[in-house]
């Protein structure tokens, strides 16, 4: 009777524990569906449900990361305060996903957005470029895991751009606390870079924008509102795809006057 018993009990733990592990994976896959579906919100409730009891789940803490970015993102630009809480803990959920496995490219990928989101509501020139070496060499790092991943390209040719446009004020905080600018900073190589993720991945709303952006701010504005025009015509495949039409739609309202 007490072998019995024991057994029953031994059962009962094991189906337990096995409900429990298929309703954590059930979270997990309803966040993808909610994510596909652009509801960020609610994808981000069913990964941190989900991370509660698989802490240690990469593909997870990506997700996770990725709408974070994506709601401090979406807040409007004056509540710098709470979309760098956004970002600090997208960068927290991407740096845990990277040891678990380091050729994680959607991983880097997740910290190298979170950086560059961070640095768009820095409050000082220190605080704008304190992460730049970080994000170039994190999207090397990408192109040498996988040189066809476009977004990488696309990381560079911000990168290049952010810096090739930088105040004097920047460049000189720049030379204090990091010793200057790396080499070979340009604008051409930004629009370089945007190409090339063009290139790669085409019809891609962030890579138009970024090429777009680029040639603006070379006054080369017919070059831009064609670009600006094609991106603004495409259908939303992710998330994040909703805020970058509206920065294209500004810009090209911009331009146009």
């Amino acid at each position: 009777m007490k072998k019995i018993l024991c057994a029953i009990g031994l059962y009962l733990c094991v189906a337990t524990v096995y409900i429990a592990s298929a309703q954590a994976v059930d979270l997990y896959s309803q966040g993808l569906a909610l994510e596909k579906d652009f509801k960020v919100e609610a994808a981000l409730e069913k990964y941190e449900l989900f991370l509660k009891a698989n802490p240690h789940h990469a593909p997870a803490l990506t997700h996770a990361s990725r709408m974070l970015s994506n709601i401090g993102g979406r807040l409007p630009l004056d509540e710098k305060d709470e979309k760098r809480a956004y970002y600090e803990k997208a960068k927290d959920y991407a740096l845990r996903a990277i040891p678990l496995n380091q050729q994680n490219i959607d991983a880097h990928l997740a910290y190298i957005i979170s950086l560059g989101l961070m640095a768009e509501v820095a409050g000082s020139p220190r605080d704008k470029i304190h992460d730049a070496k970080i994000i170039r060499t994190e999207a090397e790092t990408i192109i040498k895991l996988d040189s066809t991943f476009a977004a990488a390209y696309f990381i560079l040719g911000k990168w290049h751009f952010e810096l090739a446009k930088l105040s004097w004020v920047e460049q000189v905080a720049c030379k204090l606390f990091f010793g200057g600018l790396p080499e070979g900073i340009s604008m051409d190589a930004a629009v370089r870079n945007f190409r090339k993720a063009s290139a790669l991945q085409p019809n891609t709303i962030l890579f138009l924008y970024g090429e777009a952006s680029a040639f603006h701010y070379q006054q080369e504005d017919q070059k831009a509102i064609k670009l600006l025009k094609q991106a603004i015509a495409l259908s939303p495949k992710e998330p994040d795809d909703i805020p970058r039409k509206k920065r294209c739609t500004d810009l090209l309202e911009e331009i146009e006057g």
